[in-house]
Parts: C-alpha cells; structure tokens; sequence
C-alpha cells in the first residue's frame, strides 16, 4: 500500500460568510477530500494525511497556502509518496505553483499523483505536461475574469454605484444610511483634526469606546487573541471621500504593497466634477477636505516636506513655541529632578540645551509662563471679537474649468488613438501629461477647500471648550496667532517676571 497525501481547497467557503446558506464550514472541501479517499481506495493506494486548504485562493502569487506548502515539504522528505486531488485546478492554477510539484516528481520518479476528475497523471511526463499546460491557461482566465471585473467596477464607480465591499465604518448594514453611533463618532474625529487633534488621540478614543478592526477572511478572531485598531485604519477612515459622497476608485492590484493608498488623490471625476455616490453623506466636501488637507500637512512635514516641523509632543503647550532669548534656539521641555522643591511646585521646565545645540544659557519653569501665554492670547481672542473685518474670500472652483477641459483633452486623445491617428507611446505621453496637471490641480483644490473651512471664525467656540482642549488642540490655536514665545534671562532666584516673556505675534 502507498502512502500518500490528499489535497482539498476552495477559494472562497460562502458559509464563512453568510448565516442563510444551507451548508456547513468546510462542507465543500470535506467531500473533495471524501472523493479523494475512494479514488485512492480503488487505485491500492493509502492516504496518511490529508491537506486542506479551505477559503484560500489559488491564484493569488502573494497568497500563502499553508497546507500546499506542507504538502510540498511532506513530498521532497518522503513522508507521503504521491498525492490525490479532485481535480488539477485545485491543486495549482498558476505555472509557478505547477512548475514546483513538477520539479518534485521528476526528481523523484517513483512518486504518483492523480486527479480524480480529469485524468491528470503526474508521475508521466504527458501528464505533467498538461498539468503545466492546464495551470498556465488557469492564470490566463485569472487575468482576463479580473481585467473584465476591474473594468465594470471603474465604469460602475463613474455612474456613482456602489462597489460591493464589507459595510464601511459609519454607515449601516445597507451601506447607504448612516449608522447612529458610528457616523457620530467619525464626525467628531474628522471635525477635531483641522483644529489640532492627532491621529493618534482619535484611535485612543476609539479604542476606549470599544471600536475594534473588522474580522476578515484572513484574520478570523477566533476570541483566542484580541486584535488592536491600528493607526492606519483610523487615518483611513477620517479621509476616506465616501464620508461627502465622492465616488473612489482603485484597483485591488493597485491597493497592494507596503504603503497604504491615500484614498483622495482617487476621487473618480467626470468632466472635472467629484462623481457623487448614491448613499448619505456625512460632511460637506469643505468639511472632508479640511481634515484630509490637515492629515496630509502633518505627514509631510514628518517626512521633511512641510512648511512646518511636525511636533509629537502631547504633554507641553509651548514645545516647538518658546524660545531662547539670548540665542533664539528652540527650547526643550523636561522635569526637574525628583524630590527637589522645583519639582514639587512646577513638575517641569523649558530649558535651551547645549547637547541640542542651543546656548545653555536659560531654563525656567513652565507652567507659569504656559498659564501667562494662555491668558494673554485668550484676551486677544476676546478682543478680537466683534471686529468686522471681512475675511478674505477663497474660490476653490477656480480650477473647475480647466479640470473639465482636461477630461475632454483625455477623451479626444483616446478617439485620436482609437482612429489610429497616433501611436499608443504617444497616447500615453499626452494622457500621463494630463493626468499629472489633474491631479495637481486637484490636490490645489482640496488645499482651497481646507484653507476656507479653517478660517471661519471659531472664536465663541474656542472661548467656550477650551479648557476642554488636548494640549495638541491648545497648540494648534496658538500656532494660528503665535510665531514664537522668546523667553529672556532673569537671573539666578529671582521671582517670575511676567516683563520678560516675549510673546511674537504671526503676521
């Protein structure tokens, strides 16, 4: 009797996914594996483990079958001497993973392997040549069933229909009406980013209300382990188009790599306008723009492209503010050392520290002038108040007409080539000409949008919910109307000087 192993897989079990079906988990795989057994029964052969592969695809190259691989292993050591499989589709439908059982049975002669449909005998050279033959057509069907499907989603997303994808974060079971609670919650993120609150606070939020990611076909939550919500997921929803409507559209083969995609430079567009989805919104396009806007400044400005450094400090008002007043140097914020009498009374200080490169020159206390910088800039709020001039006007559709003129130039171009008038390099040259100025003009428009939102006058609010602000909130304000706090010398145990705290207004 012949050891041998018997594989079974299916690409997606519609059981893991709806409660209504009449089949259990795993039903369709267990009779592949049943079927496989008789075969081997008849052929004299015995099976010494069985390898099962339910819910994984085949043909995905970035997919690991864990149960494939250890069959593979189980061949190469001799602890099975063949394979039995219902069909050769099941076992590979891509060239690479067929080339690799093949280069197992020519290293090895004696090894058998047979499909129960289909009559694909491995342990002949004829069979494995069609096996090849059949994985290779395999991976020709793959490509063209997801070229057909990419194409109907890019034309459903430009007549504004829903793609079909998991229930998105906010909206309820239909995917068109909004959830009460969720919707809530992603509205109070989004509102809190243009006005300084992180990333990083909202998914603190979130996790505290008990939000968790969604369980996937690749991460079953089994209740053995529990899964954190992680920073890309909450970046993801706060700038996601879908919160004001606009219709994205993306590729699954584009979606794939180590960055995650940023949703708003996918915005479909039809004769330069946001194409709207049919589902209700959440915000105003100048309410999503404004955050997204903001998100994309601070990632930026941490890569080194911003016009401003980004400051992760959470715990200090003024780090990134106050400054030497003998040498301008950016002053660092720390505790004084434990069991001092400075560290009883204040806890912290700003000091300009020579191993950053600053003078050495000053250190003060910091919740003094903290509550004194505060005090001051409050009052200018209040004064400010009631002042009638009006603000200046931004017209982020200034650039509406030219992006419907690119849309056109985009078509003609194809009828040109469609007509045979121009070659496709020169197609692609004028299309990716275009769509390098679309997308710049885009991203200007969204930066419009944001700057319009931001500076509506948020006065009465700030003055009310201010001591309810984080520090980075409180610091975004001051950012507004603050250039700098230079903090100048007062000499060895003098009492606080209020006179020598330089408050240098923006503009």
């Amino acid at each position: 009797m012949i050891p041998v192993g018997s594989y079974g897989r299916l690409s997606e079990d519609k059981a893991l996914k709806s409660r209504t079906t009449s089949r259990k988990e795993g039903e369709q795989v267990a009779d592949q594996l049943k079927r496989n057994e008789q075969f081997a029964t008849k052929s004299g052969w015995t099976i010494v483990r069985e390898y099962n592969d339910n819910n994984t695809p085949a043909s995905d190259p970035l997919i690991v079958r864990p149960e494939f691989e250890q069959m593979l292993k189980d061949l190469a050591s001799g602890a099975i001497r063949g394979i039995v499989f219902t069909h050769a589709d099941r076992l590979a439908r891509l060239e690479f993973d067929a080339a690799r059982i093949n280069r197992l049975y020519l290293i090895n002669p004696k090894l058998v392997g047979r499909a129960v449909d289909g009559g694909t005998d491995l342990s002949t050279i004829e069979g494995r040549s069609m096996f090849m033959v059949q994985a290779t057509m395999g991976g020709v069907e793959v490509a063209n069933t997801k070229r057909r499907v990419s194409g109907t989603n890019k034309a459903n997303a430009e007549r504004g229909r829903m793609h079909g994808a998991p229930r998105p974060f906010g909206w309820a079971s239909d995917r068109k009406t909004l959830h009460d609670k969720e919707a809530a919650v992603l509205r109070a993120g989004i509102l809190a980013v243009p006005g300084g609150k992180t990333v990083g606070q909202i998914r603190k939020e979130w996790i505290a209300l008990g939000y968790k990611p969604k369980v996937t076909k690749r991460r079953r939550n089994d209740g053995s382990n529990e899964y954190s919500l992680q920073h890309s997921t909450v970046e993801a929803r706060l700038v996601n188009p879908r919160v004001c409507g606009f219709q994205t559209y993306l590729p699954q083969a584009e979606r794939r790599g180590s960055k995650k995609p940023w949703m708003p430079d996918h915005v479909v567009y039809k004769s330069g306008k946001p194409v709207p989805g049919d589902w209700e919104i959440i915000f105003s396009p100048e309410e999503w723009a404004a955050c997204a806007e903001e998100i994309e400044r601070r990632k930026n400005a941490r890569k080194g492209g911003g016009d401003k450094p980004h400051d992760t400090s959470q715990k200090y008002l003024l780090s990134g503010i106050a400054r030497c007043g003998l040498c301008s140097f950016p002053m660092n914020s720390n505790w004084y050392p434990r069991g001092t009498s400075s560290y009883v009374k204040y806890g912290y200080r700003y000091a300009c520290l020579t191993n950053l490169g600053g003078c050495g020159g000053i250190t003060r206390v910091g919740p003094p002038i903290e509550d004194l910088v505060t005090a001051v800039y409050l009052d200018e709020v209040r004064r400010s108040l009631g002042v009638g001039n009006a603000p200046e006007k931004i017209d982020e559709t200034q650039n509406d007409e030219r992006l419907a003129e690119i849309a056109q130039e985009m078509n003609e171009v194809n009828e040109r080539r469609r007509a045979k008038r121009i070659s496709m390099t020169q197609t692609l040259d004028l299309i990716e000409e275009l769509e390098e100025e679309r997308d710049k003009l885009t991203r200007e428009r969204r930066k419009l949008l944001a700057s319009r939102v931001q500076r509506q006058d948020a006065s009465q609010d700030l003055l009310r919910d201010w001591s309810d602000y984080s520090i980075p909130e409180k610091k975004h304000w001051l950012r507004q109307s603050i250039r700098a706090v230079l903090i100048h010398p007062a000499g060895r145990g003098k009492r606080f000087d209020p006179e020598l705290i330089e408050i240098v207004w923006a503009g």
